[in-house]
């Protein structure tokens, strides 16, 4: 009866020559990862799904490339918190490997109830793909340039996308595919304040952040270190604003540091961004190149026809975005409403 109903609306509207405003196409994402090196992966993750509840994207997959089996399980007790519990999952088996698996994924998903049972849901045989794999798939059957990369870890995964070969899913090179069917990456990394400052998710895979860095056939759209640090989460909303149910970014939050502690918010701004780029809190540079150099500082080149630009918000829009992570973060999942 409403398809009928939106069907004689629509006719009626032409009848009398209006065209009906067309709804927009929720933003195609996929959100790379190293889940589990710090907090505001998760943070992260959970604004994806509110802005995917609320129909403002269409979250496609979620990559990890962080070398502990528990993350991958995180983001699986993650979608289906969620209530996205087909969501695909990427894992890379060949990332880097000399960090710390003892991290909160590993503390949450060995979390039990009372009972002794988990304390919370996940696949009982989880189908994870292959990262790489996984994205050539995807972004074979997306429409040419209809996908933003929302990148917050290390380059792993990204320089061995492009550097992937024709296979069944597409004809083209890694680089061709990107090419074609990316509109630009939402990437933290880098430092351009403060002088030969090694970012952690540049030097921990050097040579892959040189090479995504260099070799990138789509604009970059990057959130430097200084900015993260700058937006700090209150601990004080993870302790307060949350009593409605056990949530598992909750528990990761509790899990990472000591509390009470106020947390940057580096990852959660670069996925805020691909969901929401015309947000009157977001400030651009002008284009520019970047170089990484030595043992991984990142140095910036003003460059008309360069293909990238750093987030640069002034004050007054830091705490607009700090407000819209407040009032997200902290509304329930549409499946609990």
């Amino acid at each position: 009866m409403k398809q009928l109903f939106l069907l004689l609306t629509a006719c009626l509207l032409c009848a009398c020559g209006i065209t009906p405003k067309a709804e927009p196409t929720p933003q195609a994402i996929i959100f790379e990862t190293d889940m589990g090196n710090d907090i505001d992966d998760a943070m992260a993750l959970d604004l994806l799904f509110k802005n995917m509840d609320q129909g403002n994207i269409n979250l496609l997959a979620v990559s990890v490339h962080k070398n502990n089996p528990h993350s991958a399980e995180y983001i699986d007790i993650m979608r289906h918190w969620y209530g996205y519990p087909t969501l695909p999952i990427g894992v890379n088996t060949a990332c880097v490997t000399d960090m710390d698996c003892v991290d909160y994924c590993t503390k949450v998903a060995l979390l039990k109830k009372e009972d002794g049972s988990p304390m919370f849901k996940r696949s009982e045989n989880p189908n994870y793909e292959e990262a790489v794999e996984m994205y050539r798939r995807i972004l074979s059957e997306q429409a040419d340039g209809s996908v933003v990369i929302v990148t917050v870890g290390f380059s792993t995964t990204m320089a061995q996308l492009l550097q992937s070969q024709p296979d069944k899913y597409s004809s083209l090179t890694g680089e061709e595919l990107v090419a074609k069917k990316v509109k630009y990456f939402s990437v933290m990394a880098g430092e351009f304040v403060q002088e030969n400052f090694r970012e952690y998710n540049v030097w921990n895979d050097l040579e892959a952040s040189k090479y995504f860095f260099d070799h990138s056939p789509r604009p970059m759209v990057i959130v430097p270190w200084t900015l993260g640090d700058q937006i700090q989460y209150p601990g004080k909303s993870i302790a307060e604003d949350f009593a409605w149910s056990d949530n598992p970014m909750v528990e990761g939050y509790k899990a990472y540091l000591e509390m009470p502690y106020d947390r940057p918010t580096w990852d959660v701004i670069s996925t805020f961004y691909a969901c929401h780029p015309d947000f009157e809190g977001f400030t651009l540079s002008g284009k520019g190149e970047v170089k990484v150099v030595g043992e991984g500082v990142t140095e910036w080149r003003d460059d008309e026809n360069g293909r990238y630009q750093i987030l640069i918000p002034s004050e007054a829009q830091r705490q607009q975005i700090l407000d819209y992570f407040i009032k997200t973060l902290t509304t329930k999942p549409k499946h609990m409403q």
